[in-house]
């Protein structure tokens, strides 16, 4: 029998592979715990807390058992939790090290011991690891002298200017309104969040006088007050000085626009001419548009002369201003983009006056519509 591919040849290229992601919304807890007999893993995923009763060895007075059970006290709160060891090598740097080659899956990480002593050695890793460390500080230096103080952990941080490090002040060490917060949050998609404001779960609030928190503040820090009847998280910063979700927001961005080019290039030739640079830059508008969706990214507003205000701008070279060396080497530099940060409302002040007054059309029209 004649083969059909004489007349009719039909081949059918995949393009659908996919590429692994950084996740932005997995927690996880270091902490010493007995492993499972039998395993030398150090890395290990609980869905819950309860695990760490019956498989690993822990007591109900554990930090690690506690402050897994306020991840999954919170609601709601992400489905899995890692727990990674803590060898007690007195080298955090190598441990955590360790632990990312083992598993990198995670994002944030919690220190359940509060170790004064590791914290400043964990900041400067995930500081150079693109992860978030969350912690708690009750070191009285942090609110009692903030003109004189130089020693503090909470001066440390904000001197060293760690943007991946947040801290949240506790009097009790035993106290886990770190865990508490970052497992709320990343129930959220990064730039859907915001880390002031919110109720935590199985946490204890802390009354603070005005100067007390005015303090913590200073220093970048983070509170859980009570509110009449509620207690909510206050500022929500990283020890630099930038709010918490900025930095999850601009972590996920950079992961979304790297990964959504490089699937574009995977098995496609893209030309060095304006066509081909014109693909990049639709899969960067795919991924910022994606941010706008998110809510990281303001949405398209109009300003008070009425112009309309892009969410981002994005500039590409053209293919002739290029250098012939940048062609040779197959390089494309000189992409650039802007983008507005939605940002979001974490204090309303509202002025109001009180009159006997006739007020005026515009005002009443304005009331009767409300």
């Amino acid at each position: 029998m004649a083969n059909i591919d004489r007349i009719v040849k039909v081949s059918i290229s995949l393009r659908t592979a996919g590429i692994t992601s950084a996740t932005f919304s997995d927690l996880m807890l270091f902490g010493q715990f007995i492993k499972p007999a039998g395993s030398t893993a150090n890395v290990y995923i609980i869905t819950d807390p309860d695990e760490l009763l019956e498989t690993f060895g822990s007591v109900s007075d554990d930090p690690i058992y506690q402050a897994a059970q306020v991840f999954f006290s919170q609601i709601p709160h992400p489905p899995r939790l890692f727990i990674g060891f803590d060898a007690n090598s007195g080298d955090v740097t190598a441990d955590l090290a360790a632990l990312a080659n083992e598993n990198n899956d995670w994002y944030g990480i919690v220190n359940v011991s509060h170790d004064d002593a590791q914290t400043i050695e964990i900041a400067e890793w995930v500081e150079a690891h693109e992860k978030l460390f969350i912690t708690v500080l009750n070191d009285s230096l942090d609110i009692s002298s903030p003109s004189t103080d130089t020693s503090s952990v909470a001066h440390q941080l904000m001197a060293g200017n760690f943007f991946r490090t947040a801290w949240y002040w506790n009097p009790s060490l035993t106290e886990f309104p770190d865990v508490a917060i970052a497992a709320k949050s990343f129930t959220k998609y990064p730039g859907q969040e915001t880390w002031a404001n919110q109720r935590l779960s199985a946490v204890t609030s802390t009354f603070l006088s005005e100067t007390t928190y005015s303090n913590i503040v200073g220093k970048n820090g983070n509170s859980f007050e009570p509110f009449r009847n509620i207690a909510v998280t206050q500022n929500g910063k990283v020890s630099g000085g930038e709010w918490i979700d900025v930095i999850r927001f601009r972590d996920w961005l950079c992961e979304e626009i790297k990964v959504t080019i490089f699937q574009q290039m995977i098995d496609n030739r893209i030309p060095y001419t304006d066509p081909g640079i014109a693909i990049i830059r639709s899969r960067l508008q795919q991924a910022l548009d994606r941010g706008v969706n998110r809510g990281g990214i303001s949405p398209p507003e109009v300003n008070i002369e009425g112009a309309y205000v892009p969410s981002y701008t994005i500039s590409v070279p053209l293919s002739m201003t290029i250098s012939s060396n940048d062609k040779a080497n197959r390089i494309l530099r000189d992409v650039y983009f802007t983008a507005r940060l939605a940002g979001a409302i974490h204090v309303v002040e509202i002025q109001g006056t009180l009159t006997y007054e006739n007020l005026a059309i515009g005002a009443a029209t304005t009331a009767a519509a409300a």
